[in-house]
């Protein structure tokens, strides 16, 4: 592979994040990559999101859809937050006594006492970490802004054949899979080599997604799920999603906060073993 012709895109989740936020990631997974830095784009959906926070304060609400209705109608972020918490409390029966999936190292890990975590923040604040997200479901315009701000960052890999990686963590793995969708009839001449979705949501906001098939997004060669022990964000997405791999690893370092540990310093399963094995290849 020549280097110049690949590109890594990442995708944040909620959080508020800022421009730069990728920086510490791109260090820690560019510790196998070793690709140039000018490979790595950064997609920064959350300004697009405050945004129209404020516009929709000043301008009146467009019509919703029957679906967006519904969403409205069930109080999603209370529905989240419970169903969030009793994953939380399932891990520790399941997924401490029994590491099951594709990926062999795992077998290999010493369980995470997952009743020394710390609290994760969307337990201490729902509102703020999920809340923000549920204003995407049942909004038209806030979700149509913040793919947006993804899609601007892809359409111009379409047209120079890069190979292309999408890393997307948390909710934006839900960002990313409606945006590769959305561009599959918006821009139909670009591909995606991988998409690897870390921690991901879909499998609780499967029914309120645009496209609920669960299907691979067309554009897209390989589809490989990672979720860490202990991560009650991140989850399997089979047999409800088309991904090609979907792997669980150890909580990397026993870290207070699984659905973070991804991008720790040194975490060779998945920075080199999944990811920089699956580029490279």
């Amino acid at each position: 592979m020549n280097i110049n012709d690949y590109r890594i895109v990442w995708v944040h989740g909620v959080g508020h994040a800022r421009a730069g936020y990728s920086d510490s990631w791109r260090e820690a997974f560019n510790t196998y990559l070793k690709l140039p830095e000018s490979d790595y784009i950064e997609a920064l959906w959350s300004d697009a999101f405050e945004k129209m926070l404020v516009i929709n304060l000043t301008q009146p609400d467009i019509a919703l859809t029957p679906q967006e209705q519904t969403i409205r109608a069930i109080d999603p972020c209370k529905t989240l937050a419970t169903t969030l918490l009793a994953r939380k409390s399932a891990i520790a029966e399941v997924e401490s006594t029994l590491l099951l999936g594709e990926w062999s190292a795992i077998a290999e890990a010493k369980a995470t006492d997952l009743t020394e975590l710390s609290p994760p923040p969307w337990t201490l604040d729902p509102e703020d970490f999920i809340g923000e997200f549920v204003d995407y479901l049942v909004d038209r315009r806030i979700r149509t802004a913040v793919k947006e701000k993804l899609k601007e960052q892809l359409r111009p890999l379409a047209s120079h054949g890069y190979a292309t990686s999408i890393i997307a963590h948390s909710w934006g793995t839900v960002v990313a899979y409606e945006s590769l969708i959305d561009l599959e009839t918006e821009l139909p001449n670009f591909k995606l080599t991988n998409f690897f979705t870390l921690g991901s949501p879909l499998w609780i906001v499967h029914l309120l997604l645009d496209d609920r098939s669960g299907r691979k997004p067309h554009n897209t060669s390989k589809w490989i799920n990672i979720h860490a022990q202990g991560d009650a964000v991140g989850s399997w997405l089979k047999p409800g999603f088309q991904v090609d791999k979907d792997l669980i690893v150890p909580n990397f370092n026993n870290s207070d906060d699984p659905h973070m540990s991804y991008f720790l310093p040194g975490n060779t399963t998945v920075q080199r073993d999944i990811v920089a094995t699956t580029v490279l290849s």
